[in-house]
């Protein structure tokens, strides 16, 4: 059997390949089987048997290939280094994954043994072994040689070499040595022992052997069998399956010879493929005036396997936990339930729109009290209506999937139209579209990849209008952009504006007043034109944030009085950490978590000529970073935050772009400032409370492991191809990439991980189904065409929008831009249990409760809460797990007051009595009374509600001044004794709220509320989802006897100023005779369908009617066919002022400006087009 073809020593070379593929891959599958079926014994001799024989069998075969290559190669030291150096990067390829995913070792640890070679990956040893192989051989073949032709001396070494192994166990610890010379505790393949079969395969190699079937091979082979057989007899069983290995390894070794031809044309495909994989890698993207369409199909060919690839890795914890990307905070509470929603609603609109009926739906009485129906979304959000709703779990993760490709192919397109080569672009959009911003925003909020997408694209329309003053792309971005988001579009104008003003200024052709304003006066043309495109976001979602708590002066009020001009002392040092680490942040969404790579490139950005806007862009955003000022402006003026962050990544990742070639021939100072920037993140993070944290050291380690790749790429000692430079390059980013975010998705503490933030496999829809309320048409009466609305005793975050799968209609939701007059009402009534952007429940508060139209409550046997007064149970499921209660004072839609009162007087009440007052009179705004003189004004009211005595407070970790409560330890608590009495209803009062000194920086303080049958939690907070409100009413509960103690248990610390601190009791004596008041004149056979509710009424004198959908702008009112004023009634209702008599009334919505905003965009469309053909017609006519 001869392995010598007509090639001579090429197939030779061939041959010692495959033995190390064949020997490996035989390894790699008995590993697996052991792994799958470790318990059958046959599978596991088998197993012992291989791991016997593939080690001598590699260790020949690398012997064989090492004296081809020394015939071959002229610089054959050279030719060693490198094989070494992939030999270690086979190593760290396969054992580093195996070392985190199969066994579940830390990242930072795995690194860590990684680079210090504390511990040796058992599944890939073989490989660091062969690499110091190499390594030796690169300085020592020459006495190799030399040895070869002394028999007696190579005996002698050999001889030395195995004696290590008659070593006891256990006395080698250090993964290196083990590897040198073995040991049984360091999993490493040891070198020494197997300089037999080493030899043994120079010996081969040297000898031109055309087979293995000779006589020496066959005395080594019987050889070594006879000294295994005398070791076993001895019982040394180190020695004896060295022997035996090499004994067995010959076998397999003439074996594998017949198939050397088979496996040398198997390689040639492999090669060919990886080959033109590699040319579609690396070609140069084409110049200007060449075709560049096929240069772009290969380039996204490759982008998308580089992208699966990545996008395997970084998200395969996810797949091997059973995890979708569903973050269950937001993903449940609001996007999800949102998705069901949209893909039930658009076909019934497009369907309304086709049949000539443009009274398509816009308001659904499902989202919480009622709300606008969006109807401008991003263009992948659309991609919904493919799926039918059994599929929307599966396909919720696939488009955040789709939203990272496509931001990293829009940054791809930035890259390639400034003619950076493939590489550059493969590089930078794997850095940008996994960046740390990326990966925290993109897996909790998959709505801000969006901006990411857009902005590349965007800044590539800038470019080419103000080269070329083609201004179409930017017209038509703007206009996809405003439909994606007013928000993002904001935001991205900022930065355009930054980029464009700078493109001017830094660019000496286009250095002039007239270049300026004459583009500056394009764009503004652009922007008006693709804004008409899109303006119906400005009549829906825009008019929804104007009509928020979002929006007006009194939040620069707030920021002047709350915002430092500085961040906090340690936001520099904390910028710098999080720069290159995904698992750590600043705060208020700014993530950075970069490659390493790209914080160095940052040096070429100073010490080499560059765009100088590109600098300045740097510059300025850095700047931005460090002052809470800008993170307020592109909010919008709302809070401070720093969700532009992803402006920043696109300019950095920019500038590795623009870097990455240059860094061949990087110059002695340029590593030098690489190397103090190195020296000084460790240094910064050695000194600071991070020393201890695995991923910030662990990020350190990255950033060194990168200066060194730098530092080998640029020496004089090893040359590298220009292909092998970005291949090492871009394969170090990948996994310095993919280490990053891992550290991220797997980070948490004993009690959970972020990856338990995220919803299993199959129960996003069960989470959100757990509210009694979804067994709602079970109830007898409850199917009924009369509008009535249903909640929970208690409603979690993830049933904030439960309503949207099942139609019924709630208090709850979960919105970005709440309602204002929504926002008045929780502030007024101190209600507990909202923040800025979700209504939880009332509180389980019977007068709140009832005065929404509440006719059914679900219960879960988990509730810790009282019924409120006045339900009786009507349902139960079969294991009693979940009930529904009834109602029995609920009030309809529509109901009447015979008195007002105006909210300038009723500001001076406390949360309890403005509660109670709402169930007496009408609370009509000021500027409203004037309207309404026909009713009666309340001059004095009746309440009832008690301010009880309170007469002790027991305190337990907390101190407590006149004003202030400081709350020293977790755990703390405060006991409050008091005397309240029966049938009654009873708060605990705080007015007051979270106190810290002005520092941008997030507060929270959790308190746990404790009271007879009664137990929940509140959290104050100074953050983006603030309150801001005066009063916190927290309700006891309900009870037919006297309540005497309740108990705030704090989990942390901090400190609370207050005014007040009160206990409240609330009668249910008068509740009964109330409510019928109200109800005695109300709105009869209530219905509310698409836009429209309708009734009828008659009134025993002129009252003012309340329908309890919250007050907007798009409302308009009919009183028997006439149009009539509604006004805001009880801060958050519609009002209707009712002459005596019998009337029909009717309400319709439609979004405010929506003919308008049809007109707008028809026009818009037209000129567009317009403006083309006569563009077209003008240019030929200059032809």
């Amino acid at each position: 059997m001869s392995i010598q073809g007509k090639n001579g020593t090429s197939r030779r070379e061939v041959f010692s390949r495959e033995l190390i593929v064949a020997f490996y891959f035989i390894f790699l599958v008995m590993t697996a089987l052991c792994h799958k079926f470790g318990e059958v014994h046959i599978v596991h001799a088998f197993t012992r048997i291989v791991q016997i024989v593939y080690v001598p069998g590699i260790f020949f075969a690398v012997g064989y290939y090492i004296q081809i290559q020394s015939e071959k190669y002229g610089d054959f030291k050279g030719c060693m280094l490198r094989h070494a150096a992939y030999s270690l990067g086979l190593y760290a390829l396969l054992g580093i994954p195996y070392e985190v995913f199969a066994k579940h070792v830390d990242p930072f640890t795995t690194i860590r043994n990684f680079i210090s070679f504390i511990k040796v990956f058992e599944i890939s040893a073989i490989f660091l072994s062969v690499s110091i192989v190499f390594l030796l051989c690169a300085y020592l073949w020459d006495y190799i040689e030399g040895w070869m032709e002394k028999p007696v001396l190579l005996l002698l070494i050999c001889i030395i070499g195995f004696l290590p192994v008659f070593l006891p166990e256990g006395i080698i610890g250090y993964g290196l040595a083990g590897t040198l010379i073995g040991g049984d505790r360091t999993h490493a393949v040891a070198i020494s022992t197997e300089l037999f079969v080493f030899f043994w395969g120079v010996f081969c190699a040297r000898k031109k052997q055309n087979t293995f079937l000779e006589k020496k091979n066959f005395i080594m082979a019987a050889l070594s069998f006879v000294i295994a057989g005398v070791f076993a007899v001895l019982h040394i069983k180190a020695a004896c399956f060295v022997f035996l290995g090499m004994f067995l390894a010959f076998i397999a070794i003439n074996i594998c010879v017949p198939f050397a031809g088979i496996y040398a044309a198997l390689e040639e495909a492999v090669v060919n493929i990886l080959e033109r994989v590699w040319g579609i890698i690396t070609t140069p993207a084409s110049r200007e005036g060449e075709e560049n369409w096929r240069s772009l199909l290969r380039y996204f060919i490759g982008y998308t396997v580089l992208f699966v690839v990545m996008a395997v890795l970084i998200f395969l914890p996810y797949i091997l936990q059973n995890k979708t990307l569903i973050w269950e905070a937001d993903g449940l509470g609001q996007y999800v339930p949102k998705v069901y929603r949209f893909i039930q609603y658009i076909p019934e609109i497009f369907k309304d729109i086709f049949s000539g009926n443009f009274d398509f739906k816009q308001y659904d009485f499902t989202t919480g009290l009622g709300a606008t129906v969006a109807i401008s979304y991003d263009p992948v959000y659309w991609l919904y209506l493919l799926f039918s709703p059994a599929k929307i779990e599966n396909a919720y993760s696939f488009l955040i999937i789709v939203r990272y490709f496509l931001a990293g192919l829009s940054m791809s397109g930035l890259v390639l139209y400034f003619k950076k080569s493939h590489f550059a672009a493969y590089t930078a959009s794997i850095v940008y579209a996994f960046s740390g911003y990326a990966i925290y925003a993109g897996t909790k909020h998959g709505q801000f990849l969006t901006p990411m997408i857009l902005l590349p694209i965007l800044v590539v329309a800038m470019e080419r209008l103000i080269r070329n003053r083609k201004w179409y792309m930017l017209t038509v971005l703007v206009g996809v952009s405003l439909l994606c988001s007013y928000y993002f579009l904001y935001m991205n104008t900022i930065a355009l504006g930054i980029y464009f003003v700078l493109r001017i200024v830094c660019t000496e052709e286009y250095r002039n007043w007239k270049t300026f304003f004459e583009r500056g006066f394009i764009i503004v043309g652009s922007y008006i034109l693709g804004a008409s495109l899109g303006v119906i976001s400005l009549f829906t979602s825009f008019g929804s944030y104007m009509g928020s708590s979002r929006s007006g002066g009194g939040k620069i009020t707030a920021f002047l009085s709350t915002t430092p001009l500085f961040y906090r002392t340690e936001w520099l040092v904390d910028f710098f950490t999080s720069y290159i680490s995904d698992n750590f942040a600043s705060g208020l969404w700014l993530k950075l978590g970069f490659a390493p790579l790209a914080m160095l490139a940052i040096v070429l950005l100073f010490t080499r000529k560059n765009r100088k806007e590109l600098r300045w862009l740097f510059v300025i955003f850095t700047a931005f970073s460090l002052f809470p000022v800008f993170g307020y402006i592109f909010s919008g003026f709302s809070n401070v935050n720093n969700r532009w962050g992803y402006i920043y990544v696109v300019i950095v990742s920019f500038i590795l772009a623009e870097s990455l070639d240059k860094m061949r021939d990087l110059s002695g100072k340029e590593m030098g400032i690489m190397t103090a920037i190195t020296g000084l993140y460790g240094l910064v993070n050695a000194f600071s409370d991070k020393l201890f944290v695995p991923s910030i050291y662990g990020a350190f380690g990255l950033l060194a492991a990168t200066l060194i790749m730098l530092f080998l790429l640029n020496s004089d000692k090893i040359t590298f191809s220009k292909k092998q430079f970005r291949g090492i390059v871009l394969g170090m980013t990948a996994l310095v990439i993919f280490l990053n975010a891992k550290w991220f998705i797997t980070s948490g503490d004993d009690s959970y991980t972020h990856l338990d933030t995220y919803v299993s496999a199959g129960d996003s829809k069960k989470k959100i189904s757990g509210t009694a309320l979804k067994h709602l048409d079970e109830v007898p009466g409850a199917d009924t065409d009369e509008f009535y609305r249903s909640t929970n005793l208690v409603t979690t975050g993830n049933l904030r929008s439960s309503s949207l799968l099942y139609g019924y209609n709630d208090v709850s939701t979960f919105s970005s831009t709440l309602n204002g007059g929504i926002v008045n009402y929780n502030n007024a009534m101190g209600n507990c249990r909202w923040n800025i952007v979700s209504i939880y429940d009332y509180n389980f508060r019977t007068y709140l409760n009832t005065l929404a139209s509440v006719k059914y409550m679900g219960v879960a046997k988990k509730n810790t809460a009282t019924i409120p007064y006045g339900y009786k149970k009507v349902q139960e499921t079969k294991n009693k797990y979940y009930s529904i209660y009834e109602n029995q004072y609920s009030l309809p839609l529509g109901y009447t007051y015979d008195k007002i009162v105006n909210t300038d007087r009723i500001d001076q009440y406390s949360a309890a009595e403005k509660q109670e007052t709402t169930m007496l009179a009408a609370i009509v705004e000021d500027k409203d009374m004037d309207k309404n003189s026909n009713l009666t004004v309340a001059t004095k009211l009746p309440l009832t509600a008690q301010k009880l005595k309170i007469k002790n407070i027991k305190l337990n970790g907390v101190s407590m001044t006149k004003d202030t409560i400081e709350i020293e330890k977790p755990g703390a608590t405060m006991k409050f004794s008091f005397e309240a009495p029966a049938n009654a209803e009873t708060y605990l009062s705080l007015v007051g709220d979270i106190y810290a000194e002005k520092d941008a920086k997030e507060h929270f303080i959790t308190a746990r509320i404790k009271a007879p049958g009664v137990k929940y939690g509140h959290k104050f907070r100074i953050d983006a989802y603030t309150t801001g409100q005066k009063e916190y009413l927290f309700n006891l509960g309900y009870r037919e006897g006297a309540v005497k103690t309740c108990t705030l248990k704090f989990v942390g610390t901090g400190t609370l100023k207050y005014k007040d601190l009160a206990i409240y009791s609330q009668t249910m004596s008068n509740y009964a005779d109330r409510v019928n008041a109200l109800k005695e004149n109300s709105l009869q056979n209530a219905k509310a369908e698409k836009n429209t509710v309708t009734g009828n009424i008659t009134v025993d004198k002129d009252k003012m009617l309340v329908v309890t959908l919250p007050y907007q702008k798009g409302w308009t009112a009919y009183v028997d066919g006439k149009k009539t004023d509604i006004q805001r009634v009880n801060y958050q209702y519609i009002g209707i002022n009712l002459k005596k008599g019998t009337h029909d009334i009717k309400l319709h919505y439609q979004l405010p400006g929506i003919k308008l905003a049809f007109m707008i965009t028809g026009c818009g469309i037209i000129a567009f087009v317009a403006i083309i053909i006569f563009n077209i017609v003008r240019k030929r006519r200059k032809n």
